[in-house]
């Protein structure tokens, strides 16, 4: 499949990208306010911005000789400065400097995908949702520096189960998107219809018999004097909330003696559905090819539909 790596700290790459870091240093602020603009747009239409903008900012990190990265913001009078820096700098003294020695020098994130694009021209990016967000964000900065945007497309977008996980899922008859709804949804779901079928079902007939009751009730109060079968209600509120309350108590007593269960819906949550965000979002590549070797990367490969949009299942 090939795969490029390249140190953004190393000295020849950013002596190619000087240029740009000095045309990105001397428009500045036009760069940080187009930023804004477009991002106060996005959150209008709806989107969410996956990059703090300030109209203030630079967008370029200055490296002092000891190593530390400082970032620069703009001043009222349109000098920038680093917060632990007396020195300011206007906008050209900075464009110069950068031509000079652009090792002192590096990318913020709303420059980084710019510097990429000049030092490797791209025919198209592949990107996730985070990723197609941010550039949509950060667009404008290409428009500002008069420099070709990238075509950005989706790329694949999966949930890997693995056999033991996939077991897990088949045994209490849970789909991927029933872990959505958090684990404890699930477990009350698990709980119902497997571990204490039983008894949810005494739990089901016992609300539908107080309803019943109660209703047959309440039309009697009804025809004595309306406000009875008003009053009604709060009771009928009131036990319907101590029966949901004694389910629930139900549903934790029956997992701490089911602990193996617990765990394995536990296990499965934190690999399909971690901090309650899509798997691709934080499980990278390396713990599958630590547990199942290179040959992976060739099975998910052969196993997804690259042209298509919508989110896939890989059962590994």
């Amino acid at each position: 499949f090939g795969l490029v790596l390249l140190d953004p700290l190393d000295a020849g790459l950013k002596r190619l990208a000087a240029p740009l870091y000095s045309e990105a240093a001397r428009h500045a602020e036009e760069i940080a306010v187009a930023v804004e603009t477009r991002s106060r747009e996005l959150e209008a239409a709806g989107y969410h911005a996956q990059v703090l903008a300030s109209a203030n900012s630079f967008p370029l990190f200055l490296h002092t000789e000891d190593g530390a990265r400082h970032a620069m913001v703009r001043a009222d009078d349109g000098r920038y400065h680093a917060k632990a820096m007396r020195e300011e700098y206007t906008a050209e003294e900075l464009a110069q400097w950068a031509a000079r020695e652009p090792e002192r020098f590096s990318p913020n994130v709303t420059l980084r995908a710019v510097v990429q694009d000049y030092l490797l021209p791209t025919v198209a990016y592949f990107g996730g949702a985070a990723e197609i967000a941010y550039f949509a964000q950060t667009a404008e900065v290409y428009r500002v520096l008069d420099r070709p945007a990238t075509p950005i497309l989706p790329r694949a977008s999966m949930t890997v189960v693995e056999s033991r996980t996939g077991r897990t899922l088949e045994r209490y008859g849970l789909k991927l998107t029933d872990l959505f709804e958090g684990l404890d949804a699930v477990i009350a779901r698990v709980v119902e219809e497997h571990l204490g079928a039983e008894t949810a079902q005494a739990f089901n007939h016992t609300e539908e018999s107080v309803k019943r009751e109660l209703n047959a009730l309440q039309e009697q109060l009804r025809s004595v004097d309306p406000t009875l079968a008003d009053a009604l209600e709060t009771g009928r509120r009131k036990i319907n909330y101590q029966l949901e309350g004694l389910r629930t108590r139900f549903h934790r007593a029956q997992m701490q003696r089911d602990r193996a269960a617990h765990r394995q819906l536990e296990r499965a949550l934190a690999a399909l559905y971690p901090h309650k965000s899509l798997q691709e979002r934080h499980i990278n590549i390396t713990s599958l090819l630590d547990r199942h070797g290179l040959y992976v990367i060739q099975w998910i490969y052969d196993a997804i539909n690259l042209g298509s949009p919508d989110h896939q299942i890989v059962y590994l």
